[in-house]
């Protein structure tokens, strides 16, 4: 379980006032130091609340967004999730005092944030777009954008999303009752969706790799200068039994477009444990996530 961010509530005593100086968050420096931690410990209490956000197969927990939300923003500010999901990034920017913009490329999924922003007093400060994050440049998808104006690109003051892992989800690791056989049982989904426009369903990890990179290029465009953007991923076992290094593949690419300034370790400590290489070969229960920090420095 999280622990919960600090946010702007300060105590009347001003211990907590944060500096003038701070021009990236309404953190205190005991605050700001307790989160350049490189690992962190985070585990939902609400991952498993209702049957519509638990459809979708990879949703990360908002929990760990407002991490991040509440370091690289102050309240008022507006933030980005190209891979929106089930809109954890969108309720935990929310739940922060921030303003947040998500694109759905699969309509079901983009239909549950808004069915989930339709419970919170948003005020307008929310939204999600039924888009493809391939075409991130493209004017009319902004059209109705509540952070555009002008007719231009929105620009914002952070982003935060976690891309499809490959095509992990396609594939049911072992022969034991996994998590991916538990939720094919429930009728739950066990990938996003059969779209060609899906970046889960590129077979070829290089081509995939590249897709993926092309869409934070264009990230790069709609992000303030020496702002921050933050990718979540993580390693994974293919089927025939090596890791390919997901993460590490991303940061290189990303960073054509962006300076790449470090990671936090996102761990699960309560994830279930598989018995895959028993009793012969070893392989990991990967229960961490690789938070990368990337800056726009162009």
């Amino acid at each position: 379980m999280c622990s919960k961010p600090e946010t702007a509530d300060r105590t009347k005593s001003g211990k907590g006032n944060p500096v003038p100086e701070n021009t990236l968050n309404d953190l205190t420096g005991k605050e700001w130091i307790k989160r350049t931690k490189s690992w962190f410990i985070c585990d939902s209490p609400r991952y498993h609340r209702n049957r519509d956000t638990e459809l979708h197969p990879a949703r990360f927990p908002e929990e760990m967004v407002a991490q991040f939300v509440t370091f690289f923003t102050k309240a008022g500010q507006w933030v980005f999730d190209p891979f929106c999901g089930s809109g954890a990034t969108l309720i935990a920017s929310l739940e922060q005092e921030r303003r947040a913009v998500g694109l759905e490329l699969a309509p079901r999924y983009a239909e549950v944030t808004r069915q989930r922003l339709a419970e919170l007093d948003t005020d307008g400060i929310a939204q999600v777009i039924l888009g493809d994050a391939a075409e991130l440049l493209k004017l009319d998808l902004w059209e109705d954008c509540i952070a555009c104006s002008g007719g231009r690109l929105p620009q914002f003051d952070f982003i935060i999303t976690s891309p499809p892992y490959w095509n992990m989800l396609r594939h049911s690791r072992g022969g034991v009752h996994s998590v991916h056989k538990q939720r094919a049982e429930a009728g739950l989904d066990t990938h996003y969706s059969d779209s060609g426009q899906d970046l889960g369903n590129i077979e070829d990890y290089d081509e995939f790799i590249e897709a993926v990179g092309s869409v934070f290029d264009q990230c790069q465009k709609l992000l303030k200068p020496e702002k921050y953007m933050v990718v979540v991923a993580q390693n994974l076992r293919v089927s025939d039994g090596y890791v390919v290094p997901l993460a590490w593949d991303l940061a290189r690419r990303i960073s054509t477009s962006f300076s790449f300034q470090g990671e936090r370790i996102w761990c699960q400590d309560s994830k279930q444990l598989g018995i895959w290489g028993y009793p012969k070969v070893f392989v990991p229960n990967y229960h961490h996530h690789y938070c990368l920090i990337f800056r726009n420095d162009k």
